[in-house]
């Protein structure tokens, strides 16, 4: 080995060892923060507020090292990848570092013991949230993308947890008052930030490894729509056929599930459109599911006359679609929809849109 890759491998290990350090005083502030919820030790939280400061600073240098790194060696692809990856990484753990000083502080304004049902829930939410972040540091560490993807398929469960977390909050807002509730809210946020945080180290960890910028967000969009209208099926079969690689599509009526009628699938075929499962689902069987979706686009009215309201972390919008009536003209739908998909679409996935 050349005098030049000795002082590269040298370095690369440096800054590969000082990430490492980094994540694990993030770690630790994270579970002195756990801590504190349930001990609201004065001194422990002070401790992990100031101890911020400490990881300020060596993410600070990280990002000096990474960045020494590249203007020394002038590194190739890989080794390039990887600084990039770091740099990024970096960013995350310092943000985690920022989050665990405010679940601290957070702990100290409660005056008295975590309620028990949502100790318990916090407990293991923080504790997932913790075990993603250190699978996906020994990814990274380890350059092991399959790992890594396993971890961001994790991550996403617990954003799932979360919707049913905050409906239980709300329903106990006759239960605690304004401050203890405000503390639980914040605190839950943020312990699913570590683990949406993993995930993004996760992502940085593929792209080092593989070359794989970020994959795209696949966003679920639900269709409200009436029975007999057609044209949620039609919205969906546009949405597949033009947006397939950034978006899932769906469509819902209430009352009943609606089979593609004989004149829609004319059309469809006619305008090269794809026409299987296109079937709509009964609203009233997805109650559960709904979560599920990013979001809800109602075509037929307004979407609060299907859902009473939507969850947490779904958007809903109501959109003007037209030759909807008297007698339903597919053509001008056709357009319409296909305008406001192309917006739709524009809007979330952004740099990613792909059109098939």
């Amino acid at each position: 080995m050349s005098h030049f890759e000795q002082r590269l491998e040298t370095d690369l290990k440096a800054i590969r060892q000082w990430v490492w350090d980094l994540g694990e005083a993030v770690e630790t502030a994270i579970g002195d923060a756990k801590k504190i919820l349930v001990l609201r030790d004065e001194d422990l939280a002070y401790a992990t507020v100031l101890g911020d400061h400490a990881i300020n600073r060596d993410s600070r240098e990280c990002d000096r090292m990474c960045h020494r790194f590249i203007a020394r060696h002038l590194p190739g692809a890989g080794h390039l990848r990887e600084m990039a990856s770091t740099i990024r990484v970096n960013v995350s753990l310092e943000r985690i570092g920022d989050y665990a000083v405010t679940i601290a502080r957070e702990g100290l304004q409660l005056g008295g013991p975590l309620p028990e049902a949502f100790a318990v829930e916090m407990d293991a939410v923080a504790d997932e949230s913790l075990h993603i972040l250190r699978q996906s540091r020994e990814a990274f560490r380890d350059g092991n993308a399959e790992a890594a993807m396993v971890m961001m398929k994790m991550s996403r469960q617990v954003q799932g947890k979360m919707d049913r977390i905050y409906d239980d909050l709300a329903a106990a807002d006759d239960e605690l008052d304004g401050k203890t509730m405000l503390v639980i809210f914040v605190v839950f946020s943020l312990f699913k930030r570590v683990a949406d945080q993993a995930k993004n180290i996760c992502d940085q960890t593929v792209y080092a490894v593989r070359g794989v910028a970020k994959v795209p967000k696949i966003h679920r969009v639900l269709f409200l729509d009436q029975p007999d209208s057609g044209a949620g099926q039609l919205a969906v079969a546009i949405g597949r056929k033009n947006y397939s690689e950034v978006a899932e599509f769906a469509s819902a009526t209430p009352g009943r599930s609606d089979l593609v009628s004989a004149e829609l699938g004319a059309f469809l075929a006619d305008r090269g459109l794809p026409d299987e499962d296109l079937a709509t689902e009964q609203l009233e069987a997805m109650k559960h599911d709904i979560a599920d979706f990013n979001l809800l686009v109602c075509l037929n009215g307004h979407y609060r006359d299907y859902v009473q309201e939507a969850p947490f972390h779904t958007s809903a919008m109501n959109w003007e679609v037209e030759g909807m009536a008297p007698a339903g003209d597919r053509t001008a739908q056709y357009r319409s929809l296909g305008s406001q998909l192309d917006e739709l679409m524009e809007l979330v996935a952004g740099e990613h849109l792909s059109r098939d």
